[in-house]
């Protein structure tokens, strides 16, 4: 071993810093998530219930975002300094509800005064393989709201979750965060079991459906949210929200050769979506205030139903009752 090498090893060891005895790579397929929700700002789980996600999460993204800021000077031309900037970390979860779900709820609505509830996530890597070692890492992410919700799905395919949080801290240790919740038992939610797409209002088929065939749905709540920094601090004090935005796109057959619904696009006509994504139990989204936003009606040959990716805006007049589950019968 190199000299110098040496005599950082032995720093270390003087100043009683741990070295990591890692013996293996980060292996796929080992990894655990859930999650809590924290009774004020950033607290993390304290007082807080563990709750699980779902049994098919697909991926987890964690990240330090930008920690240096390059500093020159006009007296030479290389590098001056470096200085930290405040955190911003960032987390993202992919995954496929359940009956049972709640995270869907727990990021979309609101409070009566608008605001969103602030949560706690706990992610493992490497677990199983290297239980109580450096072989296995815990992160810890507090103070996570919602910027953005993107509920999807199509023919065959289940409904899939993607979100993006804003942040105010992740860390590897998990303190208390460490009970793990009972998994969901409920069935995946999926497009072309259970559940239904309708509409109220304007042009309907089959008493309540946006067309004769759905083929697709996608929805996105935006947050809009921002961050506020104090003085003495790198962590995120607040994190504020903006405006509640609605979008989304149905992949639908344009019946009757799409005269009625191009009329209700140039006619800005007013109309509610439901989309039940499963049986019992199973969450419903209901966006009220609808309008179509364009139409681009094809007429070729390529032989297929004509269709159309119709995009809407959807504008609730609460920030609540955006969430609910299906009744029993």
């Amino acid at each position: 071993m190199p000299i110098r090498c040496r005599i950082v090893l032995l720093i270390l060891r003087l100043k009683g810093e741990k070295t990591m005895a890692v013996s293996m790579i980060g292996h796929p397929f080992a990894g655990k998530a859930w999650y809590y929700v924290e009774s004020s700002y950033g607290n993390g789980c304290t007082t807080a219930t563990a709750l699980p996600i779902s049994k098919y999460i697909q991926n987890i993204t964690l990240g330090t975002g930008e920690k240096v800021r390059d500093i020159q000077s006009i007296e030479q031309a290389t590098l001056a300094e470096r200085i930290l900037q405040t955190n911003e970390p960032v987390f993202s979860i992919e995954y496929y509800p359940q009956v049972g779900d709640t995270l869907i709820e727990d990021t979309v609505e609101r409070s009566s005064c608008c605001t969103l509830q602030s949560l706690c996530f706990v992610a493992g890597a490497n677990t199983c393989l290297g239980t109580g070692t450096d072989d296995e890492t815990w992160y810890l992410v507090k103070g996570a709201k919602p910027k953005s919700v993107k509920i999807s799905s199509s023919k065959n395919e289940p409904y899939t979750v993607s979100i993006d949080f804003e942040v105010q801290s992740i860390a590897t240790a998990l303190g208390t965060c460490t009970a793990e919740p009972v998994a969901l038992a409920g069935a995946i939610m999926q497009f072309n079991v259970a559940g239904e797409i309708t509409k109220t209002g304007g042009h309907v088929v089959d008493t309540d459906h946006i067309a004769y065939i759905t083929n697709s749905v996608d929805i996105t709540i935006d947050h809009q949210l921002t961050g506020y920094t104090d003085h003495d601090s790198l962590n995120k004090s607040f994190l504020v929200e903006g405006t509640m935005e609605i979008s989304g796109t149905v992949d639908i057959t344009l019946d009757g050769g799409g005269g009625m619904h191009f009329a209700e696009v140039l006619a800005l006509t007013d109309f509610d979506i439901e989309v039940t994504m499963g049986g019992v139990g199973a969450t419903v989204l209901t966006l009220s205030g609808c309008n179509w936003n364009s139409s681009e009606v094809k007429i070729d040959v390529s032989g297929e139903a004509m269709m159309e990716s119709a995009p809407f805006k959807a504008a609730p007049s609460s920030c609540t009752g955006v969430v609910t589950t299906v009744a029993p019968a």
